[in-house]
């Protein structure tokens, strides 16, 4: 999932032994040519253009099986054939290239207040994009489920494709998800999204192969891919925005947990307020402590108390309008920040305590707010340690969505070579 060169073992029925060198049964000839298929398919979109010798370098292995897999990818249409190459003396070289229109990817991000939507090509370029705010009567599940259907046949006439060329879709989901099964357990900010088995319905919906993920972890995904964590193996992705939560990458992995509700930090304590009991239907201490309402709260009860002239409609402000203020100098303002930058701070410390990540990436519309990223690394600078780096995430609200195409794309991998 990253952009470095992904590990590959390719095989041959040659190597096929044991530890006390006992030959073992060959494995099948189909087998092989699909393991090898995969791995040259991979070298050859990270190395495009390349000639058939680069791959035989690259892959390690024999010219004439390098040159038998070409022809059963050319056969699927997934290698483009450029004409000869600069020569270095001898017969020039054939250049091929990965055929990234062969098919499409898309991503959903299901927010509190709106839907968006990519389609990318087979190299996870972002070809169109499509976006609709939710009526009070579409946050259903089946409404839901129809609107992203519109957005994909929207988005699929704008790329001038047929849907039937999309092979993969990933969907993002404010709440608690078990990946595996494809549900939704739980997103108190949408309406009747209790157990909502969500992959089968858009399956139904769309006749698309599809994976559902916590919108949160896809975040971490793509600043893992194509963002701030890009090779970073240990960080934690913290998302502020409507919501509050967190995408755990350990090992170059996502962490999901046993019952998949690793890094639901909106339900975390936070000090001074008593801990009631953690009701999954319900938003969580640090959410209503942080989240944009709760910040927007804070400022309103600060300006109460300051009887500031409201002329200027300061208690209508967004959150990241009143971390705005703060940049330029306002002393409330600068009070909100660093309440929100002390609960924040807090909970990177506990979590740093178990998890001892190298970085943290603060996310959503709230919580990559420059003024909020280095208020809460000041704070961290004071410990010894539990002390990561923080940096704001680069992909902005497009995380979610980079995340999305990134699975799309491991996902539909295998459908190519089908």
């Amino acid at each position: 999932m990253s952009r470095q060169t992904i590990s590959m073992r390719f095989q041959s029925s040659s190597s096929n032994q044991n530890a006390s060198g006992a030959g073992t049964q060959p494995s099948r000839p189909s087998h092989l040519r699909q393991v090898n298929a995969r791995g040259l398919l991979r070298l050859l979109r990270e190395h495009s253009p390349c000639s058939k010798a680069d791959l035989v370098r690259l892959s390690g292995l024999s010219a004439p099986t390098v040159s038998s897999a070409i022809g059963h990818l050319e056969s699927l249409n997934l290698v483009e054939n450029l004409g000869d190459g600069e020569s270095s003396g001898g017969r020039p070289p054939e250049m091929l290239r990965f055929n990234a229109t062969r098919g499409y990817v898309a991503g959903v991000d299901i927010g509190g207040t709106r839907l968006r939507m990519v389609l990318a090509d087979l190299n996870g370029r972002i070809v169109t994009q499509w976006a609709t705010q939710f009526t009070e009567k579409q946050r259903t599940p089946k409404a839901v489920c129809s609107l992203i259907h519109e957005g994909l046949k929207t988005m699929c006439q704008d790329a001038g494709a047929s849907l039937k060329r999309v092979l993969e879709l990933t969907v993002g989901a404010p709440g608690v998800t078990n990946v595996d099964a494809g549900v939704v357990l739980s997103a108190p900010n949408l309406k009747d999204w209790n157990d909502v088995p969500l992959r089968s319905m858009m399956e139904r919906e769309t006749c698309i192969p599809t994976t559902v993920e916590n919108d949160t972890n896809l975040a971490a995904v793509g600043e893992h891919w194509r963002g701030s964590a890009a090779g970073v193996d240990d960080f934690l992705f913290i998302a502020l925005g409507t919501g509050v939560g967190a995408g755990i990458f350990l090992r170059g992995r996502l962490h999901h947990g046993a019952n998949w509700s690793a890094g639901e930090i909106g339900y975390a304590a936070v000090n001074g307020q008593p801990r009631s009991p953690l009701e999954v239907r319900a938003t969580g201490q640090l959410e209503r402590a942080i989240g944009g309402g709760a910040i927007e709260s804070e400022w309103r009860r600060l300006l109460g108390r300051d009887r500031r002239s409201n002329g200027d409609n300061l208690e209508k402000l967004r959150a990241s309008e009143i971390f705005d203020l703060a940049v330029d100098g306002d002393r409330l303002a600068g009070q909100v920040v660093q309440y929100a930058a002390q609960i924040l701070a807090n909970c990177i410390v506990e979590m740093s305590l178990t998890l001892d990540p190298s970085v943290v990436i603060l996310g959503g519309g709230v919580g990559s707010h420059p003024e909020l990223c280095k208020a809460t690394e000041n704070l961290l600078a004071r410990n010894e340690f539990a002390r990561p780096q923080v940096r704001s995430s680069s992909l902005g609200t497009q995380a979610q969505l980079y995340g999305a195409v990134c699975l799309s794309l491991v996902a539909s991998e295998a459908r190519l070579l089908d």
